[in-house]
């Protein structure tokens, strides 16, 4: 555990492992598709954007199924440290195109990203509990 705030380092590590193996390819092929939104765009983008939702909501649930403590909060964490990762790397290429990054952008999907990854905790500490036996199916 990390600190006092209950954090995970294998249970992060692996969910944003899982989440950067598929939220970089569809990353990826999003600023290869997208033209700076014009009315032109090709459609196959939204599909990369529901890839990338998707990977945020399974790495987030790989962080939480292995999270011991908190398993929202390493969930959050893990896609929060995944989004960062590809942020990075995303904005030297647009720098280096000459392109402008946006803060207010940024930040906003910094907490979608780590928002998403809370969701998925929360599928991955369902079915965590489930397997160790600690709980049983709701409804």
């Amino acid at each position: 555990m990390l600190n006092d705030l209950d954090l995970d380092a294998s249970a992060i590590r692996a969910g944003a492992l899982v989440c950067l193996l598929i939220a970089t390819p569809a990353a990826i092929i999003v600023n290869i598709l997208a033209d700076g939104g014009g009315t032109d765009q090709s459609n196959w983008v939204y599909l990369a954007f529901i890839a990338i939702i998707a990977a945020y909501v399974l790495g987030g649930a790989q962080a939480g199924k292995r999270a011991l403590e908190a398993p929202f909060l390493n969930g959050a964490t893990a896609t929060f440290a995944a989004f960062l990762v590809v942020q990075v790397i995303g904005g030297i290429v647009r720098v280096a195109r000459g392109d402008g990054i946006s803060p207010v952008a940024l930040v906003f999907n910094a907490l979608l990203a780590a928002s998403i990854g809370a969701v998925g905790a929360w599928f991955g500490a369902r079915r965590g509990t489930l397997e160790i036996g600690g709980g049983e199916p709701a409804g």
